[in-house]
């Protein structure tokens, strides 16, 4: 048993605290506030025989001072006190954020309800009048320790919730790097046979070239070698250092986008040509798709507006957008090749064009559509109509943030099943004044 009495004369509690061999009660720890010693005294009889465990404070510094060195189920505040009022430890336990979760019922004199109906308004849980009745005591001090009850199981369970939507995001991110790098596995393959074209073209000019410098030396040494001899020698040079030159670039732009797409963003936006974002990522995908499966053979044409504006974007991210989509698009031609007839020719259409102040990209394949129950769908996190190991679900998905939330653009799909699947990205042109 715990009792805080307080002597007459006395300036402050005495607390007797349990034996170590004396049982805890089960139902809970309550404290009363009353500056009037019989008050405390009767109030502790009645909820001891109820099984609780009682402290006693008689005023509300001394009541405060306990309810930080103890947990407590419930506190009984008389409202007319010493030094704190009942108002006043109120208001401390409600801004204090280890106490305001701490129920409590006001006493006070049949005269004062205009005054407890303020406590409740200022967060205290009920009230009991003076003198109370025993049963009404009981019945007010169980329905609060029962909502108590009910906040602690409601809390716990938000918090579980919260930690799994914090698990999941972590593992959403996972998958999303998974994605990432199985997408850039396959990429990497792509390009080695992408790039392999232009190396070559650049190794064999090189070597011709060194050829040709050899003749030249020869004629420029051959004094019976023609003026028109050595010019033609000259304008072959630098043809082939024009066409080195090219296929140089072709292999760098290739490289750059292989980086580009595998770097991680950098969140910030810059003057973004589409046109060239749209051309590498197409290259990408294809030559991508193809070294995954020797058989893939699709047909991509592109239209782009050459009139197009430039757009501030973040092209790392808009890369991923298009190898995505494109990828989908590919792999929907592929996929219904393969159950077709051999008339069918598989199709992928990539378009780029102004409208208004806004530039619109239209990814349209010939594909065998999407059911109208699956299409409202497609963007949702780990929804897939690929068969099961084809997908994760979330390509659409990071895509969708990608154009709406961060370029503050639009994403969206139709679809005739049997027919096609076109996707529809709208983002918003430079603002002049931006660049």
């Amino acid at each position: 048993m715990i009792e805080t009495n307080q002597p007459a004369g006395s300036v402050g509690p005495h607390v007797t605290p349990p034996t170590s061999a004396e049982p805890i009660p089960e139902q809970g720890t309550l404290l009363v506030v009353d500056d009037n010693p019989n008050n405390r005294d009767i109030l502790k009889r009645h909820i001891e025989r109820q099984g609780f465990r009682v402290m006693l404070a008689a005023n509300g510094r001394l009541a405060l001072e306990l309810l930080a060195q103890h947990p407590f189920d419930l506190v009984l505040l008389d409202l007319m006190m010493p030094e704190l009022d009942g108002f006043e430890v109120l208001q401390r336990m409600k801004a204090s954020p280890t106490l305001n979760s701490t129920p409590v019922i006001m006493i006070s004199a049949l005269d004062e309800t205009s005054s407890v109906v303020r406590c409740v308004q200022m967060g205290a849980e009920d009230y009991l009048a003076k003198p109370f009745d025993p049963v009404l005591l009981n019945a007010r001090i169980h329905a609060s320790l029962e909502k108590k009850r009910l906040r602690d199981r409601e809390r716990k369970k938000t918090a579980e919730l919260e930690e799994a939507i914090a698990e999941l995001r972590r593992t959403q991110d996972q998958l999303v790097v998974q994605e990432k790098l199985a997408s850039l596995g396959a990429l990497t393959a792509g390009i080695a046979h992408e790039i392999r074209n232009p190396l070559n073209f650049v190794t064999n000019f090189a070597s011709v070239s060194a050829d040709l410098v050899s003749e030249l030396q020869q004629a420029w040494g051959d004094q019976s070698a023609s003026k028109d001899e050595v010019t033609a020698l000259l304008g072959q040079l630098q043809q082939n250092i024009g066409k080195i030159e090219e296929h140089g670039k072709r292999a760098d732009r290739i490289v750059r986008g292989m980086l580009m797409h595998s770097r991680t963003s950098s969140g910030q936006m810059e003057t973004t040509d589409l046109n060239a974002l749209l051309t590498d990522s197409v290259n990408l995908a294809y030559h991508g798709l193809r070294a995954r499966d020797t058989a893939f053979n699709v047909t991509i044409e592109t239209d782009l507006d050459p009139d197009l504006p430039r757009l501030r974007a973040i092209p790392q991210d808009l890369s991923r957008v298009f190898i995505n989509i494109i990828n989908n698009a590919c792999y929907a031609a592929h996929d219904r090749k393969k159950h077709e007839n051999k008339g069918f020719s598989p199709q992928v259409r990539v378009q780029s064009r102004a409208v208004d102040s806004w530039v619109e990209i239209r990814v349209r394949d010939n594909g065998n559509g999407i059911d109208a129950e699956a299409l409202p769908k497609i963007f949702n996190p780990f929804f897939t109509t690929k068969p099961a190991g084809a997908g994760t679900g979330l390509g659409l998905s990071i895509s969708y943030d990608i154009v709406v939330r961060e370029h503050k653009g639009d994403l969206r799909a139709q679809s005739a099943p049997g027919e096609f699947t076109e996707f529809i990205i709208t983002l918003p042109c430079c603002d002049e004044e931006a660049g």
